[in-house]
């Protein structure tokens, strides 16, 4: 698994360090929030679809060789993404580091679902890995960017973590690739993914998961770029804000891993829509940079619930766990993308405060949603 964890811990470093210089990257490149949504929206649709894709793919060569494939492709992309001037050319290698990452994505939370079925508390703790990552790359590029460095820099040192990950990798990699001991039997094998996730009874909490993630991914670009862009407060503040609602997410994930892993998914959608959305509906409406700052850190650490809940339910729940978690993943790409450039959009015409607002109505509607979400449990011959 240490591959696996390494590269948990270096996906949370890439993503720690946007939310950091989002704020950066948008003045560089002269976007306005409009279209810093369009932007976002397009690189991850395309990196949703690559996850749908690629789960296909995972259940024919195995998870680690998408893994050390997709690390590989990651790190190089990373550079140039780094080294371009033009506004275009950053979109165009946005657009294929997004596509990379989602398969790295899909690999990671495939791998780590298929060895930790029927352990939800373990699958919890290991997403804690993710937070400890972004916890890091924040920490790095608000002390990089205080000090007057280009946020150019950051990224070459993800990309060279990223090729040591990968080339380990491929060096772990097995001969023979493993089946999924929790795959369907072969009769089953050409039934589509959604078809599949409506046998067995998750479809709603796909649709209900996807809406969640309109919420975790608004926060990681918008909740920062809120504090630097419209309270004027300094990078550190806005960095450490983000820094202690991972910290929340992390000691959350990790501390309590065993009652959270129990959780039903409809408590978890509870719990995080709440917290979440309380969270970015008071950074919305206070005018004091200190208040906001925590409710970004609240909404942050809610929000941050969403995703290993909702998958330590799939991995006891779904028939055939590798395409059920690549379908997921891909659902919370789609949720991503469905927010993205609706918050630039109201941010752009009606302010940043409304936008804002716009990502705690939708964690308030995961939440109030949650009750609608049948408890299942796992079918006979599935762990619990």
């Amino acid at each position: 698994m240490g591959p696996v964890v390494a590269a948990f811990i270096t996906f949370g470093l890439f993503w720690g360090s946007w939310a950091v210089m989002v704020f950066d990257i948008q003045h560089t490149f002269a976007l306005s929030d409009a279209e810093l949504g369009f932007v976002l929206a397009l690189a991850i649709a395309l990196a949703g679809a690559s996850s749908a894709v690629m789960a296909h793919v995972t259940n024919r060569v195995g998870a680690r060789r998408l893994l050390w494939t997709a690390l590989l492709a990651w790190s190089g992309l990373l550079v140039v993404m780094s080294t371009v001037h033009q506004k275009w050319a950053f979109v165009g290698a946005l657009v294929l580091v997004e596509i990379a990452g989602g398969s790295i994505d899909t690999a990671m939370n495939a791998e780590a679902s298929h060895r930790l079925n029927g352990r939800p508390a373990a699958l919890v703790r290991f997403h804690a890995l993710f937070n400890g990552g972004a916890i890091l790359g924040a920490t790095a590029a608000g002390i990089v960017l205080h000090a007057g460095v280009s946020w150019r820099v950051i990224w070459p040192g993800v990309a060279v973590v990223a090729l040591v990950i990968g080339l380990w990798t491929l060096s772990r990699q097995p001969g023979r690739v493993p089946e999924d001991p929790s795959a369907s039997p072969p009769a089953a094998a050409h039934v589509h993914p959604v078809q599949r996730i409506r046998r067995d009874g998750l479809l709603l909490l796909l649709a209900v998961f996807a809406l969640a993630e309109v919420t975790e991914g608004g926060v990681d670009t918008w909740g920062v770029l809120y504090l630097r862009n419209h309270l004027a407060t300094g990078v550190l503040l806005g960095a450490g804000a983000y820094v202690v609602g991972q910290v929340v997410a992390a000691t959350t994930r990790a501390a309590g891993s065993t009652l959270i892993g129990r959780l039903s998914a409809r408590h978890a959608l509870l719990v995080g829509g709440c917290i979440a959305g309380g969270g970015i509906l008071l950074e919305s409406l206070s005018p004091l940079s200190s208040t906001a700052a925590l409710g970004l850190a609240l909404g942050a650490g809610g929000a941050s619930l969403f995703w290993p809940l909702v998958m330590s339910n799939v991995s006891r729940l779904a028939s055939q766990v590798v395409s059920a978690v690549g379908t997921f993943t891909a659902a919370g790409y789609i949720g991503w993308v469905a927010g993205a450039p609706v918050v630039g959009w109201v941010s752009q015409t009606y302010g940043p405060q409304h936008g804002l607002q716009v990502l705690a109505v939708a964690a308030l509607a995961v939440a109030a949603v949650s009750f609608a979400v049948v408890e299942r449990r796992p079918r006979p011959g599935q762990a619990d």
